[in-house]
């Protein structure tokens, strides 16, 4: 055994430097706070700002001058030294690093420096996807070598990067644009706030989350989840459709909802003054962008009476083609019969509807990761298949299929909980 390990350290040490670190006795991060401001994720107004991409911190202008305008050689040294030290020292669960490499992101993009936020964001990436040795694909050497951390963090992009939308022209730009985002996700993943280190009933947990263990996390996610641990992925602090779950399948359940309220927008019908009616969102390449910034300019204030509302979750997806519908929750201020009316009125232009759920029986399949359009649609067949099979309920008639999702762009794949639904009825 010993020859075993002095030949694994023997081997590490000539691939490269080994930094070591104490090893944290954590069990679990599947609830831990990614927010990188450590806001408070039970404020919706807090909520609402990090969906729209307004929560990011607050950059120190003099922290990304120095790391990203230097052109002559021994600048542009001292950069990549400082670079490769900042990712280094999050990888290695730092949360100070991680939040410094975040703030000249937001620096850069708040600047509106394109250009160099492009080339930050590509430095990065070429260091953590470049050409390692073959055993940094162990993955428990994450735990002690540098190299490591750096493939365990390319591994996770690749777990995490989302697939192109249906419609969209999947080009080299826009796929290099997707696994930054994920970048992004995963740098905030390394932050964890005191409130939620001391949920996790380990206060080491202040200082950050390891990768390896964020790694270990991401491929729990790709697994079949419980519905206790789904259910648990539900952002606190933000209202939702009440229901009661009265049948539970191995694959599906049944819950009975109660009445509630909702703001909707087709999605395939442009705005005619999209710039009056719309919140501005950070991320407009995304699917359904345009429709989530029409919803959430109306929840935010864009209507006739120009009252906010808080957020809610989640966002319901409905149909298909050029009926498919976007919907936001509204506050249960207005869930009640008569209680709609005195909701504001959206704009003209907005295109935005009101109108109120009935409730009812539906069939719910629940699930973790990114929406995409090809898990969806498994999830869909899954749900349907199980029905068909199942002795004492079925699909209601004409019964179109929804798609529920809580959190917000910037939640790690594998802490989101998303939920594809259909009406039913007991089988006669």
């Amino acid at each position: 055994m010993f020859s075993l390990l002095s030949r694994f350290l023997l081997l590490c040490l000539v691939g490269g430097t080994v930094a070591f670190a104490p090893i944290k006795n954590v069990n679990n991060i599947k609830n831990v706070d990614a927010d990188m401001n450590t806001v408070n994720a039970s404020s919706p107004e807090s909520y609402a700002r990090n969906a729209i991409g307004n929560s990011m911190a607050s950059a120190s202008a003099n922290t990304a001058l120095s790391l990203s305008a230097s052109s002559d050689p021994d600048g542009e040294h001292e950069k990549n030294e400082n670079i490769q030290t900042l990712l280094d020292s999050a990888l290695n669960a730092d949360s100070d690093m991680a939040s410094k490499l975040l703030d000249i992101i937001s620096s850069l993009r708040k600047e509106n420096k394109q250009e160099e936020l492009t080339k930050f964001l590509d430095d990065i990436i070429h260091r953590v996807d470049g050409g390692k040795p073959v055993w940094t694909k162990l993955r428990i050497t994450s735990k002690f070598s540098r190299r490591s951390r750096l493939a365990a963090l390319s591994r996770l992009l690749d777990i995490s990067t989302p697939e192109a939308s249906d419609n969209a022209d999947d080009t080299d730009n826009a796929k290099k644009s997707r696994r930054k985002r994920a970048l992004v996700i995963a740098l905030r993943s390394i932050i964890v706030s005191e409130e939620s280190a001391e949920n996790e009933g380990d206060a080491k947990l202040v200082k950050g989350v390891p990768i390896y263990m964020i790694e270990k996390a991401a491929r729990k996610d790709l697994k079949e989840a419980s519905s206790i641990d789904m259910s648990s992925r539900l952002p606190p602090g933000l209202e939702t459709p009440k229901y009661d779950v009265i049948v539970k399948r191995p694959k599906f359940e049944i819950r009975e909802y109660e009445s509630f309220a909702v703001c909707s927008v087709t999605m395939a019908k442009p705005r005619p003054d999209a710039i009056a009616t719309d919140q501005k969102i950070s991320q407009p390449q995304l699917s359904g962008a345009s429709s989530f910034g029409a919803l959430a300019g109306y929840l935010f204030g864009k209507n006739q009476q120009e009252t906010a509302m808080k957020m809610t979750t989640p966002v319901l997806t409905t149909g298909d083609g050029d009926e498919k519908e976007m919907a936001f929750v509204l506050p249960s201020t207005y869930w009640d019969e008569d209680a709609l009316s005195k909701a504001p009125s959206p704009l003209e232009n907005s295109l935005v509807q009101l109108k109120r759920e009935n409730g009812g029986q539906r069939a719910v399949v629940m699930f973790g990761g990114l929406a995409s359009s090809k898990e969806v649609k498994a999830k869909k067949q899954q749900l349907m298949k199980s029905l068909e099979a199942d002795k004492e309920w079925c699909v209601s008639p004409n019964a179109p299929i929804t798609l529920a999702q809580y959190n917000d762009p910037f939640t790690p794949p594998w802490k989101r909980l998303n939920e594809v639904s259909v009406p039913v009825q007991p089988s006669t």
